[in-house]
């Protein structure tokens, strides 16, 4: 059976290459055909009066998937392109071809060019501030031209314009935010909500479409569980989660996804009356799954809260917001110390509350009560004694 159509196969003449029978277009150029720069011609000379069929090709051999031009005889040797090409090296074949498209010339190629955005800027830094602003920086990014000098080549603005844009609430798009800036600066974004993504756009040059670079700063969610009273001298354990607030859109919206927050770093906060200054008296980290417990010593009362300090931006990650609890007091009583309560301090993921198991709620029992409880326990250790004296006696009877 293999034998017949190995036979077969050598039989079967193999295709057949046909020999240029035009001569190959030459001084294929390329020029912009107006200041706009918004369409650039391909021009080429010939011998006769053919068809020619044009393509635009990359250099790196990929292909590209854009249609054919052709231009028939007896019309100039020009086709206008529009500049809907970005990031990509080109150059432009011509070829003679017949009525059916087949080549009749060897090919002839334009000079290589680039098709080049600008550079987007670098941003350094994005970072939360205390009072819901976000402070960014950049510089410029850099440009290496992969192609210099080629026929399409224009200067680049030296500095650079970006403008600044910020994310809207609740939908996936940007936003202006100020006017244009040139060049490193930095800017503050006051007013918004997070979770947001704060960044420079950049303007387009010749080519298709723009680039940008953008922070994104994640929104956080703190809750906190405290005993409504501790005894002086004792210790005071406060208990919560910390949650980040992502975004997460589709092509029509956003909405906030909730992430536990693991080793996020927090502050236990006290102060003295509601008109004075915060001091932090114990940090702690949250675990894997967001929550938390901080102990302090408790030197009397007190009104605590829980601070989620803000976190940077770094490149490839996120930059967290700044929270914190609302205000809780604390009273202080008399009675003995205790280790605070332990984890069991309330619960809940709730923000406030008073306090509960763990010893963490109600008055220690202190002064009268505890001498009637103790003479009380004292006669009915008596009155035991005295039954079981009587037992004794009516058993020797």
């Amino acid at each position: 059976m293999i034998a017949p159509l190995v036979a077969l196969l050598a039989l079967t003449p193999a295709p057949v290459v046909l020999a240029p029978t035009e001569p190959a277009p030459t001084g294929v150029e390329l020029a912009w055909t107006s200041g706009e720069h918004n369409e650039f011609a391909v021009t080429w000379d010939e011998a006769g009066d053919v068809r020619n069929k044009i393509d635009t090709e990359r250099v790196d051999g990929e292909p590209t998937f854009i249609a054919s031009q052709f231009i028939e005889p007896g019309e100039p040797n020009r086709v206008v392109m529009n500049t809907g090409l970005y990031d990509t090296d080109y150059k432009i074949r011509v070829v003679v071809v017949d009525a059916d498209g087949t080549e009749l010339s060897e090919p002839a190629y334009s000079p290589e060019f680039d098709t080049d955005r600008t550079v987007p800027a670098r941003i350094t830094s994005a970072v939360p501030q205390v009072d819901g602003s976000v402070r960014f920086s950049w510089v410029p990014g850099r440009y290496t031209d992969s192609n210099p000098g080629d026929p399409l080549d224009l200067p680049a603005e030296d500095p650079p314009r970006y403008q600044p844009v910020v994310t809207q609430y609740g939908m996936p798009d940007y936003e202006p935010f100020g006017p244009p800036v040139r060049g490193a600066g930095s800017l503050v974004v006051r007013g918004r909500q997070v979770p947001l993504n704060v960044g420079l756009q950049n303007f387009e040059n010749e080519w298709y479409g723009y680039r940008g670079a953008s922070a994104s700063i994640n929104g956080s969610k703190l809750t906190v569980k405290l005993p409504s009273s501790r005894p002086v001298g004792g210790r005071l354990t406060a208990t919560g989660k910390v949650t980040e607030l992502l975004r997460s859109c589709d092509l029509a919206a956003c909405d906030n996804a909730e992430w536990p927050t693991g080793d996020r770093e927090l502050e236990l906060q006290a102060r003295t009356s509601a008109g004075g200054s915060w001091q932090t008296v114990a940090t702690t980290k949250s675990r894997t799954d967001g929550t938390y417990s901080v102990t302090a010593g408790f030197t009397g009362t007190r009104e605590y809260r829980v601070v989620a300090p803000p976190v940077p931006w770094v490149p490839g990650d996120q930059a967290l917001a700044y929270a914190e609890t609302a205000a809780m007091k604390v009273s202080g009583v008399s009675g003995p110390a205790d280790n605070g309560g332990g984890d069991d301090n309330g619960g809940g993921d709730d923000n406030g509350g008073d306090g509960g198991g763990g010893g963490g709620g109600g008055l220690p029992i202190t002064g009268s009560p505890v001498m009637w409880i103790a003479l009380a326990g004292g006669l009915l250790v008596l009155l035991g004694v005295a039954f079981a004296t009587l037992g004794r006696i009516r058993r020797r009877r």
